[in-house]
């Protein structure tokens, strides 16, 4: 009997820690992510993997017709602008992207995503490495969502990717 507060302890935590689990993926600081923040991550994903397949209909798709993104050197570009570079191939081959430390914040049809983008490439035969913190705001308009804007600023200077 005197082990019951203990095992009740150890009973709500177990069921907390499934139920957190069985709701999804944390966000960067641990917080449980909701649907919509899941949905709006993916979508994320399927952005950086436009660029990296040169998928120039799935950029269409997923970038808003308003769309404007700020490069970290000040350059600012539209939405057909970043389609046509795309389908050019204005850099060759494609870097590969992934992200780090996303966090998300939700406010009803707008879902603001902040967080560490890093490409990879290789030029010359030298594989370059890049980061930078960016900022992503994604609209949910007709019931889909789209990115409508993007902030991208340096996280460190231009490297050489470790061996």
């Amino acid at each position: 009997m005197k082990h019951l507060p203990g095992l009740i302890v150890m009973l709500i935590a177990t069921v907390t820690f499934v139920s957190a689990q069985e709701q999804g993926a944390t966000s960067a600081v641990g917080r449980v992510l909701s649907k919509v923040e899941q949905e709006v991550i993916k979508l994320e994903r399927e952005w950086l993997d436009a660029y990296e397949k040169r998928d120039a209909a799935a950029m269409a798709r997923i970038v808003a017709d308003d769309f404007t993104i700020i490069y970290p050197n000040g350059s600012v570009r539209r939405k057909v602008e970043v389609v046509e570079n795309l389908k050019r191939g204005a850099s060759n081959p494609a870097p590969n992207y992934h992200t780090e430390n996303v966090e998300s914040r939700v406010y009803s049809d707008t879902v603001i995503l902040v967080g560490i983008v890093i490409s990879e490439w290789t030029r010359d035969g030298q594989k370059m490495r890049d980061r930078s913190r960016y900022t992503d705001v994604y609209v949910r308009r007709n019931g889909r969502w789209q990115v409508v804007a993007s902030h991208l600023s340096n996280a460190e200077e231009l490297q050489q990717a470790p061996k």
